[in-house]
């Protein structure tokens, strides 16, 4: 009984994180207004940090006490793009929800799976950042993953062909 209601708060309180971030960040402005409060995110940096060869090189060539502390520098760098990538979520849910009340049925449907793939993001993220604080502690044990940012430059790409398919 005590799993079954811990497992509910934790839901809930899940389900209330998710909607104060979906929410909180939606106002009814221009697309180009959500552009510039896109946070840059330099990908090729985010996914060097991830790549678990560099992890692999970095473990051969140093010492097992310079690894652990070389990799908890990553992780909290990692953390760092992380937590600017579940921002830029947020954004790009409100751009969605944006495109999604305007009138042509093509692109109120583009706006509805930059909600979904928005929302999958913001997920993942929480997710990850879950998943880097278990690393902190076993720096040695977990890595970090890279995929958040192929989804990332999906979720981007449909934002920045809305405007385009509002000129056609």
């Amino acid at each position: 009984m005590i799993p079954l209601t811990i497992l509910t708060f934790v839901a809930l309180a899940f389900l209330v994180f998710l909607g104060s971030q979906v929410w909180g960040h939606y106002t009814a402005r221009g697309q180009a207004a959500y552009a510039k409060r896109l946070t840059p995110v330099d990908l090729d940096a985010f996914e060097n940090l991830t790549d678990p060869e560099e992890e692999q090189f970095l473990k051969v060539n140093l010492s097992r006490a310079e690894f652990r502390g070389v990799q908890r520098t990553r992780l909290r760098a990692t953390r760092m793009y992380v937590a600017t990538l579940s921002e830029n979520a947020g954004v790009l849910v409100a751009v969605g929800q944006s495109a999604r009340l305007h009138p042509d049925p093509e692109i109120a449907a583009a706006g509805l799976e930059i909600i979904q793939r928005s929302l999958r993001l913001k997920v993942w993220c929480l997710l990850a950042m879950f998943r880097l604080s278990a690393a902190m502690v076993f720096p040695t044990i977990l890595s970090p993953s890279g995929r958040i940012a192929n989804q990332y430059l999906l979720v981007t790409y449909l934002a920045a062909n809305l405007p385009r398919k509002i000129a056609a």
